[in-house]
């Protein structure tokens, strides 16, 4: 290689060498510095996603502890009705009223409560409203698809909050 690279002419050696010359550089941008310059640029976009992520939860954390303490002084508790009468009473202001099937007292403190071919949507709103308004909350709940979309068979149970 060396006496082919010596049988050349000065020109050619000189073109020869800016090439390897040019295409050591290419070589060095395309497999070094541009795959490091990318990736800093996608660890700096990163951070600056992180930074704008956390700045949002640590907000968010403030508005959930505010509204955590807003809402546990609007908690009216059962209002001297049974717990079986404001179960009751909610389901049916709530759109359960036909999927209603039947609601039992369970212990002291709770009841049983069979829902069928109840709307999901219904059933989710009427659990919060139970929990935020009336600190009543779920003890167990078994839930089942019906056949219907969006609707389901549930069974659960609900707890009252002591005193």
């Amino acid at each position: 290689m060396k006496q082919w690279f010596d049988g050349l002419d000065s020109r050619e050696r000189i073109m020869l060498l800016s090439g390897v010359v040019v295409l050591a550089m290419f070589l060095f941008y395309m497999l070094v510095w541009q795959p490091a310059h990318s990736g800093y640029d996608r660890l700096k976009n990163n951070i600056f996603e992180q930074r704008a992520t956390a700045i949002w939860m640590q907000e968010s954390a403030a508005k959930v502890n505010q509204l955590k303490g807003a809402n546990q002084t609007s908690v009216q508790g059962l209002g001297g009705r049974s717990l079986l009468a404001v179960t009751d009473s909610t389901a049916r202001a709530g759109g359960l009223a036909a999927s209603l099937k039947r609601i039992e007292p369970e212990g002291s403190n709770g009841v049983r409560v069979w829902l069928e071919q109840a709307s999901f949507d219904h059933f989710v709103t009427w659990l919060a409203l139970l929990s935020d308004s009336h600190g009543i909350n779920p003890d167990s709940v078994s839930m089942e698809r019906s056949e219907a979309a969006g609707q389901v068979d549930v069974r659960l149970t609900l707890q009252a909050a002591q005193p």
